[in-house]
């Protein structure tokens, strides 16, 4: 038996011991992790055009020529570059100014803070929560 916990009988390899299971690991009793996704960036598959390349390489069939459709799609409608797509028709774009406006006036400024405090209910707590998202996600970018 080598070190590694693999006895050679014959032709074969035979595992003798191994935790875990999979292939062994040169030099240690241990074995590698087997099977499961490649830890790539954006799960393998960055951008379109690459995905167009991969795609357009492998061998045809219905289901290849239907993918490669999709993709030339995806990049002719532009999700290749990401964004905002914008408000929906009737949208008021100014809402938050005019939201922020109307607690100056109003002198309501601090009503829900901290959210949990009493007086914080219905329409406040519901405008303090999408303000905290909203700050919460500026801070992250």
């Amino acid at each position: 038996m080598s070190k590694v916990g693999i006895q050679l009988r014959g032709t074969g390899a035979v595992r003798t011991g191994l935790r875990g299971g999979g292939i062994a690991k040169r030099g240690t009793g241990q074995a590698l992790k087997s099977g499961g996704r490649i830890g790539k960036f954006g799960g393998g598959r960055t951008n379109l055009l690459e995905q167009l390349g991969r795609v357009e390489a492998e061998p045809s069939n219905p289901n290849r020529r239907a993918e490669i459709s999709r993709v030339h799609g995806e990049l002719n409608r532009g999700y290749a570059k990401g964004g905002r797509i914008g408000f929906k028709k009737g949208t008021d774009k100014k809402w938050m100014q005019k939201v922020s406006a109307s607690i100056k006036k109003r002198g309501t400024k601090g009503k829900c803070t901290p959210i949990t405090k009493p007086g914080c209910t219905g329409r406040a707590k519901a405008l303090a929560k999408t303000f905290k998202k909203i700050a919460a996600k500026n801070k992250k970018a």
